[in-house]
């Protein structure tokens, strides 16, 4: 995914804030997802499923400013029945890697009357996940 980095994105300081980098990184899932027919929250014949996240990891080489151009790179390093994995790379206009980020998600089952639950993620979850685009 590509684009600028917008105002309400940076903080006091003129630099983007640390969260602001986990949206980026959410909105980069979000494409992949839809990418493969999917989206953030699904439904079944058992009910609502969905993919919170286990860990979030960031790691910024250099902070980002209003209006630079960015390019967030997903990769798919993991999906065992029990998690996904996530990797994003983050650079600049010159290709400059200015921050790193890692998600693990499990897949849970979110029922009208209940807590949510973790559940083993479902096949044709990690087929649209693990297919050739």
């Amino acid at each position: 995914m590509s684009r600028r980095i917008r105002w309400a994105e940076t903080d006091v300081s003129g630099y983007v804030h640390f969260a602001s980098y986990v949206r980026l990184m959410e909105e980069t899932e979000y494409g992949f997802l839809r990418s493969r027919g999917l989206r953030v929250v699904l439904y079944d014949g058992r009910g609502t499923l969905g993919f919170p996240r286990l860990n979030v990891d960031i790691n910024v080489v250099r902070p980002l400013v209003f209006d630079e151009q960015v390019r967030i790179q997903l990769d798919l390093t993991l999906v065992d029945g029990k998690k996904i994995i996530y990797e994003f790379e983050i650079v600049d206009a010159h290709a400059e890697q200015v921050a790193t980020g890692i998600f693990h998600v499990a897949c849970c089952r979110f029922p009208d009357d209940a807590p949510p639950y973790a559940i083993l993620t479902p096949e044709f979850v990690t087929e649209a996940l693990q297919k050739e685009t």
